[in-house]
This record gives C-alpha cells, sequence and structure tokens, in this order.
C-alpha cells in the first residue's frame, strides 16, 4: 500500500515538473517570437528611412535637372525668336524679287542682297540635356511634354540641316559665284568681316551682292526656280519652328509649375 502511493505521489511530481518545463518553454518562445518580431520591425523601419532617404535624394536631383532643363528651354526660346527675326526678314525678301523679277511691278528698294544667302547658326540645347538625364526624371507629364519637344525640334532640325542649309550651300551660292553678283572688293575692304552675333549689322551700306546684277537675275527662269524651292523650305522651316515655339512655352509652364511640389 505504502509503495502504491509513493508511486502516486512520484507521478503528481513528475507532472508538476513537466508542466513547470512547459510553461517556461512557452515563456521562452513567446519572448524568441517577441524579440523576432522586434528585429523584423526595426529593419523594416530602417528599409523605411533609407528608402524615404533615397526618394528624397533622387526628388533633389529630379529637381535640379529639370531647373536645368528650365534654364536651357529659356535659352532655346531665345534662339526661337532670332530665328523668326531672320526669317522674316528672308522671306520679305524673297517676296520683293518676287514682286519685281515676276510679276513685274515696281519697288522702291530692296531689302539687304546678302540676306538671299543667309544660313543660321543653329543649334538647341535642350536635346542633349534630356538625353544625359532621361533616367532621372521620374514626372510622367514633363517626360511626356520633354519627349514630344525633343521630336519637335529633330524635325526642325532635320529640314535645316538635311534640306534647307544643303539647297543654300550647294546650289545657291554656287550659282550666285557663277553669275558673278559678289562684290569681293566690298568684302576685302570692311574693317571688321565678321557677322556681329550672326547679323549683317557690319555690311549694311556695303553691297556684297551687287544690287542691280541682283535684280537683273531675278528676272531669269532659272533664279525664279532656286527662289522657288529655297522659299519652299524656309516656310517648312517656319512652320516646323513654329509648333517648337509653342510647345516651349507650354513646358516651360509646365515645369515651373510641377516644381512647386518638388
Amino acid at each position: 500500500m505504502i509503495k502504491f502511493f509513493r508511486h502516486i505521489r512520484q507521478k503528481l511530481l513528475s507532472e508538476n515538473l513537466h508542466d513547470r518545463q512547459a510553461g517556461k518553454f512557452s515563456r521562452y518562445l513567446l519572448y524568441a517570437i517577441g524579440e523576432i518580431v522586434l528585429v523584423v520591425i526595426g529593419i523594416l523601419i530602417a528599409l523605411g528611412i533609407n528608402n524615404w532617404n533615397e526618394n528624397r535624394k533622387n526628388k533633389q536631383a529630379e529637381k535640379i535637372v529639370l531647373n536645368n532643363i528650365l534654364e536651357n528651354l529659356v535659352t532655346d526660346s531665345i534662339q526661337f525668336n532670332y530665328y523668326e527675326k531672320q526669317y522674316e526678314q528672308i522671306d520679305n525678301l524673297h517676296v520683293e524679287l518676287y514682286k519685281f523679277g515676276i510679276k513685274n511691278e515696281n519697288i522702291d528698294s530692296i531689302p539687304e542682297p546678302a540676306l538671299i544667302r543667309r544660313t543660321l547658326y543653329f543649334k538647341q540645347l535642350i536635346g542633349s540635356d534630356f538625353k544625359e538625364n532621361i533616367y532621372t526624371i521620374k514626372n510622367t507629364k514633363i517626360k511626356d511634354a520633354l519627349t514630344s519637344y525633343t521630336s519637335s525640334i529633330n524635325d526642325l532640325e532635320n529640314v535645316y540641316w538635311i534640306e534647307l542649309a544643303p539647297l543654300i550651300n550647294e546650289k545657291l551660292k554656287p550659282y550666285l559665284a557663277q553669275e558673278e553678283l559678289y562684290n569681293t572688293k566690298n568684302w576685302f575692304e570692311l574693317k571688321k568681316r565678321t557677322f556681329e552675333d550672326y547679323t549683317f549689322e557690319e555690311i549694311k551700306g556695303k553691297n556684297i551682292i551687287d544690287r542691280e546684277k541682283f535684280l537683273a537675275l531675278s528676272k531669269t527662269k532659272k533664279f525664279h526656280q532656286i527662289l522657288f524651292e529655297v522659299n519652299v523650305k524656309w516656310s517648312d522651316f517656319n512652320t516646323r519652328l513654329k509648333t517648337a515655339i509653342q510647345e516651349n512655352e507650354n513646358l516651360r509652364k509646365l515645369i515651373k509649375s510641377e516644381l512647386k511640389n518638388y
């Protein structure tokens, strides 16, 4: 009987010890899980701070790029105004030559004849600047507008460099030399044989092209054909220029508006 009660007592003690051990293990397990959760939360917070830092840096970098592009757009706009003025002068000369040479109208005066051989100092800043920084720009509205603008600039450059400039340099200028229209003496007697700011200020009053010969040439059929070709290309250039001017203006407004959010 004593042996029986001793066995029951040992069993109860064993179960009590097991329960205490089980409780202790449960507490350790909860503690370990808590530690793991805290570590995970810490990692997530660190990653969040790091991402916030990176986004802030990227925003700042994008802001700098957009401000640079805005400055280049302003420079491009100034260039566009210069192109417009040059086109107006050249087209006015073409119209006067048409009136005198084809319609046989009397004209009081003719604009500077040297404008007939005029070419432009043509190069926009925005193209290369955009290509170098395209991956920095995350703003989709600005990126889409820039893509459209650079496409218009490419069209403008292609018309000028591929079609207009070669026509003037390779066809019109040699033709004028062949017809002996250039006043070589007047050219070499100029005090300054450069074009200040790419204008004709230095040669006004000293006819580089002989006016009388030029007017006589304007009545020939060959000159009519060349005048037609050159004016068509200038008109095409001017049409694309107007598109670029409008897109430039819209893009500057968009960037200024979006920069308020940076």
